[in-house]
């Protein structure tokens, strides 16, 4: 899908100024109209949304089919809320390098009504998991090999063993089996057991 295109050429400054006041603190966010036409939006929502959504005039699009229908239907259901700060959350499936995310639709009045031109602020939140120990780090605490204490980082990323498969250059056997011997060194069973010990090791330089 075409790149969104957000820029000064909308109108009203003070919601471009609104927008950018959220980046500021970390928030990728937009300004929509009541029907979700996007009016403004800061540098770090354009930057996430490259390539996810797109403008086609009436309201934004989502590429992700799931997250483009709940999007249109909260946006019905917050078009007839009777009060300004009704939120509806709405949630967006991690796909290949993008992690998972949140959307964050907040009425700025009731009723639908616009407020210099927009009545819905959009805030998107990463899901992004702690950053795993370095492999040197883990190979140490563990025991592990070099190659191992490298799937176990992976894993503790958050990444599939497909996808590490595939990073390396290996079979989905051999990550299983490197992964196994993990297990047994870090003395649990399951890979989920794996994740939350590595989210336990907070050593600077990790």
């Amino acid at each position: 899908m075409a790149a969104p295109a957000y820029g000064l050429e909308w109108d009203g400054r003070g919601l471009r100024a609104a927008a950018e006041a959220l980046g500021l603190i970390g928030f990728p966010a937009a300004m929509l109209g009541s029907r979700g036409r996007p009016l403004a939006a800061n540098r770090l929502f354009e930057d996430l949304m490259r390539g996810v959504t797109c403008d086609r005039g009436e309201r934004l699009v989502f590429a992700d089919r799931p997250t483009d229908t709940a999007f249109a239907a909260a946006l019905l259901e917050l078009g007839t809320s009777s009060r300004a700060g009704t939120v509806r959350s709405l949630p967006m499936r991690a796909r290949g390098d993008r992690p998972p995310m949140i959307l964050r639709l907040i009425t700025l009045c009731a009723g639908g009504q616009d407020v210099l031109g927009a009545s819905i602020i959009l805030v998107v939140t990463r899901l992004e998991p702690p950053a795993a120990p370095a492999a040197e780090l883990l190979q140490g605490l563990f025991d592990l090999t070099p190659a191992e204490a490298r799937v176990a980082r992976e894993i503790g990323e958050g990444r599939t063993i497909d996808t590490i498969a595939e990073t390396f250059g290996l079979s989905r056997e051999t990550i299983r089996s490197q992964l196994k011997a993990v297990l047994g060194k870090a003395g649990v069973g399951r890979q989920a057991d794996l994740v939350a010990i590595l989210a336990t090791v907070d050593i600077p330089g990790g």
